[in-house]
């Protein structure tokens, strides 16, 4: 007995229920294939490692805007020598402790410093800042100014006042 398999035999439900089986098990093996191919072809990343990495970064950035607040709160509260010890050693092997109250000698008051944005790559730092000032009780803001920091050798942030 010879059986003739034949898709023109068959009753008209099952073969759209075959067609429909092979076009959706091919489509689901395509797109197996696809994600296969695609995992391979991704770096494999340390969860640990990419963790430490944001954190550290996120370090970096904090202790570079403590850096700008600090300075700017020191000049608010006349410690310019505090703030001075902020300046990069750099600047400080070009200038000494005079210059930078020179610098200072006929600047009107800092009422408000806001930090918006802080950008950190490698050794340098930039911090965006809005500053308010007052003189004759007239309030002014400075916007969109930027604060310019390196790493200094210890790790610490430093502010690069003369540029």
């Amino acid at each position: 007995m010879k059986i003739n398999f034949n898709l023109k035999n068959l009753n008209p439900v099952l073969k759209i229920f075959l067609k429909s089986f092979l076009i959706y098990t091919s489509i689901f093996f395509i797109i197996i294939v696809f994600i296969i191919s695609a995992a391979g072809c991704s770096k494999k990343v340390d969860i640990k490692t990419l963790l430490k990495s944001k954190l550290s970064g996120e370090d970096e950035m904090n202790a570079a805007v403590d850096a700008v607040d600090n300075f700017f709160k020191y000049l608010q509260s006349d410690s310019l020598s505090e703030a001075f010890n902020l300046i990069s050693s750099k600047d400080k092997s070009n200038h000494n402790f005079d210059d930078f109250k020179k610098e200072f000698k006929n600047v009107t008051k800092i009422v408000e410093v806001k930090i918006n944005w802080v950008e950190v790559k490698n050794n340098i730092a930039n911090v965006g800042i809005d500053l308010t000032d007052s003189y004759d009780n007239e309030e002014k803001v400075y916007k969109d100014l930027v604060v310019s920091l390196v790493k200094e050798e210890d790790g610490s942030w430093k502010i690069n006042f003369w540029d």
